[in-house]
């Protein structure tokens, strides 16, 4: 796969319902947001962010109804030295996570994706930019393949995940994409530290002056 794989393919807008793809409604930008790593200090943040998922949202995340004691329990289970979670902080609140988790010990290695936006922050360009950002770990990581799966009802997933060349197939009623990161490179791994600091500096900021923080808008993912 080339350098610019990792790009969204096309110029249209992303990120929409259920994490983003096209949508039917165009909604203002956000505030300009966060993206950092999450850690286990941020296990009640990650839980808060799923549990004001409605019905359909939790439908498309977890294939199935999942009730607020499950997703409690679901939380609790993360296995985090497996596990790399980006999330995207509006003004201070979770508002859209990406999941990779490890499927192996082999190396390099595989992983599975997973994406969740909350509606009112759909249709913005969060699913998008926290995919790109996502495949950038994963490549860093010498992940050779990045799964994602969904519901076939799902368009908005695969229609983002072959933003990203993703290859998908249909089985058993679920679509399964798969994504070939390639390998990393010195720019690749600048950009993930690069983005870390940034997240540092910016979470310290708000913290010290939030109006101004808050200022700038944000441009939204292409």
């Amino acid at each position: 796969m080339s350098e610019r794989s990792l790009r969204p393919r096309t110029a249209r807008s992303a990120a929409v319902a259920r994490a983003g793809g096209p949508g039917s409604g165009v909604r203002t930008q956000p505030p300009n947001p966060i993206f950092r790593k999450l850690g286990p200090t941020d296990q009640g943040r990650l839980a808060a962010h799923l549990l004001r998922l409605d019905a359909s949202d939790r439908q498309m995340r977890f294939g199935g109804s999942l009730g607020d004691r499950s997703i409690r329990a679901y939380c609790e289970r993360i296995d985090w030295p497996r596990a790399t979670i980006l999330g995207c902080f509006v003004q201070g609140e979770l508002r859209g996570v990406a999941e990779l988790v490890l499927t192996g010990a082999d190396f390099p290695g595989k992983a599975e994706l997973a994406l969740t936006v909350e509606k009112p922050f759909q249709n913005r360009g969060i699913g998008t930019e926290l995919l790109r950002r996502i495949l950038v770990i994963a490549r860093n990581r010498y992940l050779t393949t990045v799964y994602m799966i969904c519901l076939l009802e799902n368009q908005e997933m695969r229609h983002m995940a072959r933003k990203f060349a993703a290859r998908l197939v249909i089985r058993e009623g679920q679509v399964e994409g798969k994504i070939w990161p390639p390998w990393p490179t010195y720019l690749s791994f600048f950009e993930e530290a690069a983005s870390d600091g940034q997240a540092l500096f910016r979470a310290t900021f708000e913290t010290a002056v939030p109006d101004i923080a808050h200022s700038r808008p944000w441009k939204g993912a292409a």
